[in-house]
């Protein structure tokens, strides 16, 4: 090809940007400025004590649900008016998105945002939807991880349902205790309850499960209690807490008083950190000595490790033993090295640390304990 070639097809009206009109942003200003506005509007939706306009045409186009109920042959579609049982505001925002391809989440607040959640789910607005529990996964909290839970698995959001049961998983004492535990649906609360990895004391997740089933009396409990661990409660709460409350025969009372007393195979729960040190920060709930020869560490919660590294000061035997009660302790290790010892072992759940020192003057400082597969 000649250069002339070259030089007629490099400026071919196609062939740059400088050729095209390019008026999108005039354009969505247009649109979205007919959101909410009686001029060419042809349906009007009541809702409450508010008269909102609209115009078929755009959202038909812009949602199936619309689509149906507006030329679907459904009543609606031959009424001017409209009325629809929804939040208005949340009604509002879904207008505007509809009309402008936007939505400023920022503006919503918490509640607003669950509400335009609801209507996103119920107008098909999956690109919505899948955005706002984004956003509320970015900023997780006690008091909104079970509804967006709940709302993950409702649109089949299986990476947002597994990072809220993770987030559960780490913070399960404070999750059983806050009240929209118990507007759990069965199903999250059952797949939750089933996680060896779900930890707080059992006894307040055998209270959380008794205040669940008072919130939904229609709901069939025992598919729920079965997934209550009733070894991991003391006698005296199986006795005096769980028995009264007739959500278990006393058969299963009495079997789980028996394991109790043993101790063995115990079904416990734990959290699982992978490579990080429980032992250390916010893992860790406070560090004591039992004895003059034994030094103690209380974790935050029951973890899953499978390592325990230490330094301490003069040379001499140190035993390392794990519990998860403070009654029925295990050694994992023993050492009479100067300085320092990692013990690695079977992986197991663990609350307690135990460092016992026959040299009264021994000190021991820097513990790690891990996990790791």
């Amino acid at each position: 090809m000649s250069s002339q070639e070259d030089e007629q097809t490099s400026s071919s009206p196609n062939s740059t940007k400088e050729n095209i009109i390019d008026h999108v942003d005039s354009f969505v200003a247009d649109m979205t400025s007919l959101c909410l506005n009686e001029p060419y509007s042809d349906v009007e939706f009541l809702v409450e004590d508010q008269r909102l306009p609209a115009h078929r045409l755009v959202l038909a186009t812009r949602s199936e649900y619309f689509r149906a109920m507006l030329y679907g042959g459904m009543c609606e579609s031959k009424q001017r008016e409209v009325q629809l049982e929804v939040p208005p505001e949340a009604f509002k925002a879904i207008l505007r998105y509809l009309y402008s391809g936007t939505l400023n989440i920022s503006t919503l607040g918490e509640e607003g945002i669950i509400d335009v959640l609801d209507l996103a789910h119920l107008y098909g607005l999956q690109n919505v939807e899948t955005g706002l529990v984004k956003y509320l996964q970015q900023n997780l909290d006690v008091s909104n991880v079970c509804m967006i839970l709940d709302i993950a698995r409702r649109s089949n959001l299986n990476q947002r349902t597994e990072d809220c049961l993770t987030f559960m998983d780490v913070n399960g004492p404070d999750i059983v205790k806050h009240e929209t535990f118990g507007k759990l649906s069965k199903v999250s609360l059952e797949e939750l309850l089933a996680r060896g990895s779900f930890w707080a004391p059992e006894i307040d997740i055998f209270r959380a499960v008794c205040k669940w089933r008072d919130n939904n009396p229609s709901e069939d409990i025992k598919t729920v209690a079965a997934l209550v661990r009733l070894p991991l409660m003391s006698v005296r709460q199986l006795l005096h807490v769980v028995r009264p409350s007739g959500m278990f025969e006393t058969e299963q009372i009495f079997d789980a008083i028996d394991q109790v007393d043993t101790g063995n195979d115990l079904p416990h729960r734990a959290v699982v950190l992978p490579a990080e040190n429980v032992a250390f920060g916010e893992s860790l709930a406070r560090r004591f000595e039992f004895s003059p020869s034994c030094e103690i560490l209380e974790l935050r919660n029951l973890f899953v490790i499978n390592c325990i590294e230490f330094l301490y000061q003069r040379c001499g035997m140190v035993h390392a033993d794990v519990s998860c009660n403070h009654t029925h302790w295990d050694r994992v290790g023993s050492t009479q090295c100067e300085a320092g010892r990692k013990f690695n072992f079977k992986k197991r759940p663990v609350r307690y640390i135990r460092f016992v020192k026959p040299h009264l003057d021994t000190v021991v400082f820097n513990v790690r304990a891990t996990y790791s597969e």
